[in-house]
This record gives structure tokens, sequence and C-alpha cells, in this order.
């Protein structure tokens, strides 16, 4: 071998290492954190989707995710777990779809979505600091609203089971979710969530949905109407 050639590929070697440990130097410093961007192939068409992911100040992963295309952002993820190169969470508003992917060496996400419709192979590449979309807290409610509340909607053949949960933090805020049973959805935010007295009003955003309703005096029961775009039907609900 020459000795141009020798040194050429000397060169060469050296620089794979030196990207390689640069690469692995990045990983270990900053994990998943950050804005990403990346897209999946459902019949033959490409989807694009953003994932902004970081900690917050209780150092718990929290995320949130984007359709750029649509100029779409905010959309609501859960159950967010990270352990070590492994990345977990469901972007609820994307069919409930269950992402699994791993931050890999050369800095990149790659793994799969699943969903009820169809499971694909989606990748990530880093395109700077996160910047998280959250549902704003609400303010904390009262007694009688705290806890679980169960009703169902009646629709033509069929009845819907929705469970309400309030529960009260010590920030002063409250954790407001919903459970639609019957389709599997389990934990899901609630927004702008007001109490006057007794009258509650309950933002469902990711269903485009609302509720107004008024506790009975005895605490027991909230009654009031469930709408959703221009369509609204009776809904009772019980204290569990």
């Amino acid at each position: 071998m020459r000795a141009g050639a020798t040194h050429t590929w000397l060169d060469r070697l050296v620089r794979g290492a030196v990207a390689a440990l640069f690469a692995s130097v990045v990983w270990a410093q900053t994990g998943p954190a950050g804005h990403w961007e990346g897209s999946f192939k459902v019949n033959d068409r490409e989807i694009g989707l953003g994932l902004d992911l970081t900690k917050n100040a209780k150092s718990e992963w929290i995320a949130s995710m984007s359709v750029p295309a649509e100029n779409v952002t905010g959309l609501v993820v859960m159950d967010v777990v990270v352990n070590g190169n492994s990345v977990k969470f469901v972007g609820v508003e994307l069919m409930m779809s269950r992402f699994d992917l791993a931050l890999e060496p050369d800095g990149r996400m790659r793994g799969n979505l699943s969903n009820p419709q169809t499971t694909a192979a989606i990748e990530f590449k880093r395109m700077g600091d996160a910047k998280v979309e959250l549902i704003p807290a609400s303010p904390a409610v009262s007694k009688d609203l705290e806890g679980d509340w169960e009703g169902s909607i009646e629709m033509p053949g069929r009845t819907f089971r929705i469970l309400f949960h309030f529960r009260n933090q010590a920030d002063g805020t409250v954790a407001a979710t919903i459970d639609t049973p019957d389709s599997g959805a389990q934990g899901l935010p609630l927004n702008n969530v007001k109490q006057t007295g007794r009258k509650v009003e309950v933002g469902i955003r990711i269903a485009h949905a609302t509720f107004q309703g008024t506790v009975n005096p005895e605490g027991t029961e909230l009654a009031g109407q469930f709408a959703h775009e221009q369509n609204g039907v009776p809904l009772t609900l019980r204290k569990r």
C-alpha cells in the first residue's frame, strides 16, 4: 500500500472515531430532551410529526407533539417513560398511538408507533431545544366537586360511559381527567375547569367538547349538558 493511501485511510479512521466519540458525548450529555422532528409512512403517504420532550421543575418528563404541515401544536402526550435510551409515550390526539423509541448513538431516535389501525416505523432528528405546550392548569375546586363522578351519554343504539376525576393539588390547582371506558381511554386531561358556587364548567379539548352542569345541594349529583360542536345532550354524573 502506498504511503499516501495509508495516510488517507488513517485520516478517515481518525475522523470516524472522532465523529463517533462526539455523538456519544452529545447523547450522554443531553439524553432525549429537545425538539424533535420526524415522519412515518401510511399507505405510501408520509406524515410529519414534531415532538417536544423535557423535564419539568419536579424532574418529571413532560412532552407535547405537533403536526407541522397543519400548523397544529400542543397535542397531548401521556404516560411518558424515559429509561436510559428508551423513550415511550402515548400521543392522545393521534388515535392514542403508542410510541416506542430508542435514542441511538448517532443522536437520532428510532422506533415504532402503533394504534388500532396501523403500526409504522418512525425516526426523529433533534432540531433544537424543547418547547413543550401543556394544557394550562385550572384552579382547585370545592370539596363537593373533588372526587370521582360517573355517568353515561345516551346515543341512538348505544350508551357511552363517562367518568370525571377531580384531584386538588398542593399548588392550588386541580388535576382533572376524563375516562371513556367503552373506548378504552383513561386519564385524558380536562381543561378550563371553572367552578362558581355550584355551577361547573369543563373543557374537553381532545374531543372538542364542553360540559356545563350544577352540583346538587347534597353534593352527590352533577347534572348538565354535554356539548360537542353544535350538538348537545343531557349528562348526569353521580359521585362514586
